[in-house]
Parts: C-alpha cells; sequence; structure tokens
C-alpha cells in the first residue's frame, strides 16, 4: 500500500514538471514575440519621423504623382522655424542697410526714435506724421523707429512705419543672470537700442539724429546742426545749467572713424555691464564721454579705458525749434499733455474738412452692459459705413474734470485693440485746436454716407441700433476684451486699470541720482518736473 502511494506521488510530480516546463517555454516565447514586434514598431516610427508621402496632386496638368521622399526631420522643423521667426528679418544689418538707403536723405542723414516697453507704440504713428510734416520732403520722413519688442514691430508694420529690430543674440542673452525682472529688462533694452543701433547705424556710413519720443519738434532738427558740421563727431544735447550731464534724449552722431569705435565701445559696454547694474543710459553716456560722471565710482568700477581716440563731441542746442516733455514714463500721460498743449500731428488735431463721429452720453450711471453694446455698435459703423471717420469716444459723464474717462474705462487695454489713429478720448473735444471743427448733429439712417458732412458728425443716442451684425466673429472678441470698466469710476486721480502697471519709468527718477547734488536729483519729484515749461522753448 505504501509502496503504490509513492508510486502515485512520483507519477504526479513528473506530470506537473512537464506542465510547468511546456508553461515556461510558452511564455518565453510569448515574450520574444512581443520583443520583437517592439523592435518594429520602433523601426516603424524612426522611419516615419524621417520621411513624409506626398499626398496624391497635380502640377500643370500632368498625370497624379505619388512618391516617397525621404528627408532628414530636423532639416524640416530647421526649415520651418526660420521661415516662422520673420522678426529676424527685422534686425539683422542687411535690413538697417536697405532702411538706411531707402530714408536716409542725400547727405546719409536719418531721424530715429525708440518705441516699446511701456504704451510708446500705440503713439508711433503720431510721430511718424510729425516727422513728415517737418521734412524737406514730402514723401520720405527720412526717419525710422527702433523698436524694442516685437509688439513695437508688429505695430510699425500695420502702420506702415520704417521699423528696425533692437534685440539681443542668443549667446549674450545666454550670459544675463536676471532675465526676469521686468524694470531693470526695460531699462536695459532701451539703453541698448541706443547705443548698439548707432553703432551699427555710423558702421555702416549713415548718420544719424537721435529723437526719444518725449521730444517734439517743431523745424526739421537736420537743418540745425552746429557748423562747421564736418568738425563733430558727436552733437548731443544738456540741461540749460540745470546739471552738467549731457542731454541723452536727442544728440547727432557723425560717421567717421572715431564715432564707430566710440559707438561700438559703448554698445559693449553696456551689454556686459548695463544689465546687472540698474545703470542709467544717460550717466554711463557722460561718464563715457569723461564729463561729470566720469567721477562716478558706481561707473568707475565697471568701466575700463576707452581705445585712444580723436573723438569730437560738443553739447548743441538744435536751434531750440523742440519740446522736450518729460513725464513719469507714461505715453499717455505724455500725449494727453501734448495734445493740451497743440503738440500733436496735425492728422490728430484734424481741420474743419476732418471726418470725426460721435454721441453725446453724459450719464456716468448708464449700465455697463448698455455701454457695452452702444460702444460695440459705433465701432461697428466705424469699419463699415463710416471708415472714412475717427472715432471720438463718448464721454459718459457731464463733467471730464470731475470724472474722465480714464477713471472709468481701461484706456490702455481699449487702445491695444483699437488703433490711438482711428479714436479719440473725449477730452479731444475740449482741446484749442478742436473748437474750430464743426459739429453737425443728426440721426443715423442706415442708408446715408455722410460724406457731405465735415468736422465731427455727432449721431443722437436713440437713432443707434444696438443689434448691427459684426464685421466677424473675432471682430465680437475683440469688443468684449477691450472694453473693461471699472465701476464706479476710480477715485482721486486713480486711473481705471485691469493690469499691472508697466515698468516704463525714466531711469533716472528710478535709479539715477543716488544722492547727487545737483538738481534735479536733489529735488526730484514728478510734481516739479512734470511738463515743466522751459525759458529757451520758443512757441
Amino acid at each position: 500500500m505504501r509502496t503504490a502511494t509513492r508510486s502515485n506521488f512520483a507519477i504526479l510530480l513528473v506530470l506537473f514538471t512537464i506542465c510547468m516546463t511546456f508553461i515556461s517555454f510558452h511564455l518565453y516565447e510569448s515574450s520574444k514575440s512581443r520583443q520583437q514586434t517592439t523592435q518594429i514598431i520602433s523601426t516603424a516610427a524612426a522611419a516615419e519621423q524621417k520621411t513624409f508621402r506626398l499626398l496624391p496632386t497635380t502640377l500643370n496638368n500632368e498625370k497624379y504623382i505619388d512618391k516617397v521622399i525621404t528627408v532628414p526631420i530636423t532639416t524640416i522643423e530647421e526649415k520651418s522655424t526660420n521661415s516662422e521667426n520673420i522678426f529676424v528679418k527685422y534686425a539683422n544689418d542687411e535690413h538697417l542697410r536697405s532702411l538706411l538707403h531707402q530714408q536716409s536723405n542725400s547727405h546719409g542723414q536719418v531721424i530715429a526714435t525708440i518705441i516699446g516697453g511701456d504704451s510708446y507704440s500705440l503713439f508711433a504713428w503720431d510721430w511718424y506724421e510729425r516727422m513728415l510734416e517737418i521734412s524737406n520732403e514730402t514723401n520720405n520722413c527720412h526717419c525710422f523707429v527702433i523698436a524694442m519688442d516685437e509688439i513695437a514691430v508688429i505695430l510699425s508694420l500695420k502702420r506702415n512705419i520704417p521699423v528696425y529690430y533692437s534685440t539681443f543674440s542668443f549667446d549674450e542673452q545666454m550670459q544675463w543672470i536676471n532675465t526676469i525682472e521686468a524694470r531693470q529688462h526695460s531699462l536695459y533694452r532701451v539703453g541698448h537700442a541706443k547705443f548698439d543701433t548707432s553703432a551699427r547705424i555710423v558702421r555702416l556710413g549713415y548718420s544719424v539724429m537721435f529723437s526719444e519720443m518725449d521730444v517734439f519738434w517743431r523745424k526739421n532738427p537736420l537743418d540745425y546742426l552746429k557748423q562747421p558740421f564736418d568738425t563733430y563727431d558727436l552733437q548731443i544735447s544738456h540741461h540749460y545749467g540745470a546739471h552738467p550731464r549731457v542731454n541723452i534724449g536727442l544728440f547727432f552722431v557723425r560717421s567717421t572713424n572715431a564715432s564707430i569705435l566710440f559707438f561700438s565701445h559703448a554698445a559693449e559696454f553696456w551689454v556686459r555691464y548695463g544689465k546687472g547694474g540698474y545703470l542709467s543710459d544717460q550717466r554711463t553716456l557722460d561718464a563715457l564721454l569723461n564729463n561729470y560722471d566720469r567721477l562716478d565710482k558706481t561707473y568707475l568700477k565697471a568701466m575700463k579705458p576707452m581705445p585712444p581716440s580723436s573723438f569730437n563731441w560738443t553739447t548743441h542746442d538744435f536751434g531750440n525749434h523742440f519740446s522736450h516733455m518729460m513725464t513719469d514714463g507714461s505715453a499717455f500721460i505724455l500725449f494727453n499733455q501734448a495734445a493740451k498743449t497743440g503738440r500733436r500731428s496735425k492728422k490728430f488735431h484734424g481741420d474743419i474738412k476732418a471726418k470725426f463721429f460721435t454721441i453725446t452720453v453724459e450719464n456716468v450711471n448708464m449700465s455697463i452692459n448698455y455701454r457695452n453694446l452702444l460702444i460695440r455698435s459705433l465701432l461697428i459703423l466705424q469699419h463699415t459705413q463710416l471708415k472714412n471717420r475717427t472715432f471720438i469716444f463718448p464721454a459718459f459723464s457731464s463733467n471730464l474734470t470731475t470724472t474722465p474717462i480714464t477713471y472709468q474705462l481701461d484706456i490702455k487695454k481699449f487702445l491695444l485693440y483699437w488703433t490711438e489713429e482711428q479714436i479719440r478720448l473725449p477730452d479731444f473735444l475740449l482741446l484749442e485746436t478742436s473748437r474750430a471743427i464743426p459739429i453737425t448733429t443728426l440721426p443715423y439712417l442706415s442708408k446715408k454716407t455722410y460724406e457731405d458732412v465735415d468736422g465731427i458728425l455727432n449721431l443722437t443716442l436713440e437713432s443707434i441700433p444696438l443689434d448691427l451684425v459684426a464685421p466677424s466673429a473675432q471682430f465680437e472678441v475683440h469688443v468684449r476684451d477691450s472694453l473693461l470698466w471699472c465701476s464706479p469710476p476710480t477715485q482721486g486721480g486713480a486711473w481705471c486699470i485691469h493690469h499691472p502697471r508697466d515698468f516704463g519709468a525714466t531711469m533716472e527718477i528710478l535709479f539715477a541720482c543716488r544722492g547727487d547734488p545737483y538738481p534735479p536729483c536733489a529735488n526730484k519729484t514728478e510734481k516739479n518736473e512734470q511738463f515743466r515749461e522751459r525759458p529757451y522753448e520758443k512757441n
């Protein structure tokens, strides 16, 4: 009995061993098959990345073609990247040379300004118009703008303003330590645009009059250079005794061997030291010119000796045919003040033949929903039936002194969508230059063109339909995103804003005084410095 039991156990053990061996062999084969399948898929995927198939197509009525073309995928990506980065086109010397050839006068001279950073790009059209007004040629202002960012490039191109893009190489940006802090980076780009672009222009054999956006010219500055003209490499404005520094807000640099050497050195210095030390572009230039700031310890620590040269510079007032206005960095405040003093372009101010349209709304308590519908309709009219008219935004207030539109609406946001060239804010009607423009009040009629009405067409409020069809779905999105109200309106001088304020304040106000005993540093305040009328300015 005991022997039979042992035999049965042995038989079961043998059977179990055979089964386990079979199962193990099966699992091994399955695993091997999966590995081979994975290999095939990986190979196919790699092959697919390296090739693409042309779909059946016809060319010049030829037969359909179906081919497989093997192209390295990296080549396709590189070509795509290069073709899509259009901004590179506006940032190279080839484009700058072409721009200078097209825009310079017969003496190889050109005027330039900087836009970007804050909201100055929105007002570039007005600067360009003013340059055309004072130009010695009808269709050429002999000028262009230097864009500090891609938004400034886009806005310039949309308005057909000649533009050069001042940017940094990848290698330069890789050397930066602080790449995020907005205030420092914005100021750094300003200095780079001045020094680097000036260096590039003179190296290309052209001379440049650099003029900041807060300089408003009454006559062509190129007609008022200090003589004899070929004596000086650099002519630069000054502060009329306020302090001994040069004024970097406007200067003329002539293309000479000495100016090429000097501005190349200045540009290199700024790239290496300008970002880390909160340096002022004005004080840096002043120190490099061996002027007052050469004694400042901040610049003595960082500066290397200037290569020996016969660089000849002088201060100059350019005939005093300009107004250099000062702000806290806000383009809106600057151009609002310029409008009040009649310094903006003729196109902005208009005349009796100009064409505007608006509606009169004095109800500050009008609901936001009704306001939005009303503005939507007026914007639709401007882009359809009233294309040749500039839209004057309604006041929604009976007293623009106590409740201006800037307390009610985020105008910066609004003008980012609807160009300032085609929009006037309500206080436009209060300007001295606007009082001569005739106002005609009429109801809106869908079949009337109003071409016979010059001046300001004041449409009656009750005649405006609120169900007009927008030109596109995207138009509706723009209306929605651009109308951001403050309800109730802000008070005490605070503007209605829905975004962080840009750090576009002037470098000198922020960082450059550091206990300097000279005015305006000694008593620098926004109140006593902003829009100060200087006795040397002529009407």
